[in-house]
């Protein structure tokens, strides 16, 4: 069930992501493919993004990272509901190889981020992103590069609480 070129809007999107409120960074999905695992979304970066730095005029490009995750959050819940699986908790395990080629995001700026699956092990339920934002959708060149291992489990306490 090969699932390209769709377009999920921020009012459909938040049924897919477990972060609400300011948490919730992304603006649309502009891409997914269920099968292999990969995703392009977009963020609109406005004076009342969470992590709005006014002195900056914007946003730090270490936060991209958060952006990432909640793509690959997306594209999780958008594969359950598209197999009709029950949705499972899921965090951050590790973020490496960051590299910026810029220092911040101005407001007004919509990012594109992507992010393609490295790496699964669904018994231990760790999986690895490459990821990448942009400075626009027509962007062509990265301009934040990250690896991101994510881990999702049924019940999240009980791994924290061991």
């Amino acid at each position: 069930m090969n699932q390209l070129n769709r377009l999920i809007e921020k009012d459909k999107l938040i049924n897919y992501v477990p972060h609400k409120g300011k948490m919730f960074l992304l603006s649309r999905v502009t891409d997914y493919d269920v099968e292999n695992y990969t995703i392009t979304a977009e963020t609109d970066v406005t004076k009342d993004f969470i992590f709005y730095e006014e002195e900056l005029g914007g946003i730090p490009s270490w936060c991209t990272f958060e952006i990432m995750a909640q793509a690959i959050s997306a594209l999780t819940g958008i594969h359950d509901s598209v197999y009709k699986i029950e949705p499972k908790a899921g965090c951050i395990l590790s973020v490496t190889g960051f590299s910026a080629k810029k220092e911040n995001f101005s407001c007004g700026t919509t990012l594109k981020v992507t992010a393609a699956e490295e790496y699964r092990d669904e018994e231990s339920g760790i999986y690895r992103y490459s990821c990448k934002t942009f400075s626009s959708p027509e962007s062509q060149e990265a301009d934040v590069e990250v690896t991101l291992t994510v881990m999702q489990a049924e019940n999240l306490e009980s791994i924290i609480n061991r």
